[in-house]
């Protein structure tokens, strides 16, 4: 067992996180699967409300895979990410059709699951199953190119390579599962991103970051690119009724199999055009305040069209939409009505 794994079980003792909703039950491996998929992009403190109460509503894998999938996205609404819940409800079915409903505990298996990937499912059966499986989330790369100095960026195919070794060469045989936890742990609450804990830190007598000082430059940051803002007008079609016009997002691309309101350039020409394509005898009533909503890639400058619409059509909902799948911005604007 190396250095780094005998300190970091020590500490792990006293200090590791222990009381975590899915670690309540740890023999059950749909919860670790649960959590871990929500984890994907998402800190803990924000996952551990949503978890409980998405398990409050599909206690089971079964209850999951026999669910509509608006009712999955619908829990899902805020969490972001959403091809994560489309995933999670093809998984499910993919294990009572190919699995007799029983998570499979094989690595070739589980990787081949929809969304999860190398470090996930080592996660998964080291969590869940007690298997021997080198885990890289954000935490543990950070942990690792601080200790060993590894340089470039981890987008880059060799300094993945290296850390991957490294991964592979400190995870223990025995007490795999404490080890995973207590190094995504360490990582989260020690070798933060900025200002690490240092003289906290259970490792740091053999941390190469620690002994030269060189805690801020690894790992190394990837170039930064500005975030490009792009803009685009939500029309907000209301009959005499008060329901509110919303047809379902395709599958692919953002907040996909959601619903959510029509939408156009942001400018008069193409405003007008789709209103008159949505109903000839629609009307814009007014403006709301303009509000920005930013992805991880770009911002996006939301225009919200008040349209007055005799339209009984099918699609006209009530704007609460409860128990439907909602991107957040059309939630914000729908409560304002």
């Amino acid at each position: 067992m190396s250095a780094l794994a005998k300190d970091l079980l020590v500490w792990f003792e006293k200090n590791g996180r222990k009381t975590l909703p899915w670690q309540s039950n740890p023999g059950n491996i749909y919860h670790i699967w649960l959590s871990e998929v929500m984890l994907q992009q998402t800190q803990v403190a924000t996952v551990i409300d949503y978890f409980r109460a998405f398990i409050k509503r599909f206690p089971t894998l079964d209850d999951l895979a026999r669910a509509d999938i608006d009712d999955v996205l619908a829990q899902w609404a805020g969490l972001g990410y959403y091809s994560r819940a489309r995933n999670l409800h093809k998984s499910a079915n993919i294990i009572f059709s190919d699995f007799g409903g029983k998570f499979p505990l094989d690595f070739d298996s589980v990787i081949g699951l929809p969304g999860i990937g190398q470090s996930t499912a080592g996660a998964i059966l080291s969590l869940g199953a007690k298997q021997r499986h080198p885990i890289l989330d954000g935490n543990v790369k950070r942990v690792l190119c601080r200790y060993q100095q590894i340089g470039g960026h981890y987008n880059n195919a060799t300094t993945l390579k290296t850390l991957w070794r490294e991964a592979d060469y400190h995870t223990p045989t025995q007490a795999c599962p404490e080890y995973t936890q207590a190094i995504m742990d360490l990582g989260a609450a020690v070798c933060t991103r900025s200002n690490p804990k240092c003289g906290a830190c259970p490792i740091n007598k053999h941390c190469q970051a620690n002994l030269c000082q060189t805690q801020d430059l690894y790992p190394h940051k990837k170039p930064k690119k500005l975030k490009p803002t792009k803009s685009t007008a939500m029309l907000i079609f209301r009959n005499e009724k008060g329901g509110v016009y919303l047809n379902k997002r395709p599958d692919k691309g953002i907040w996909g199999g959601l619903w959510s309101l029509v939408e156009c350039a942001d400018n008069n020409q193409a405003i007008t055009k789709a209103i008159k394509s949505h109903s000839t005898m629609a009307k814009v009533e007014r403006l709301l305040p303009q509000f920005k909503h930013s992805f991880s890639h770009y911002h996006l400058l939301i225009t919200p069209v008040l349209v007055s619409s005799p339209d009984l059509r099918r699609g006209y909902q009530s704007p609460s939409m409860h128990g439907k799948g909602v991107p957040t911005p059309v939630q914000k604007i729908l409560s304002q009505l």
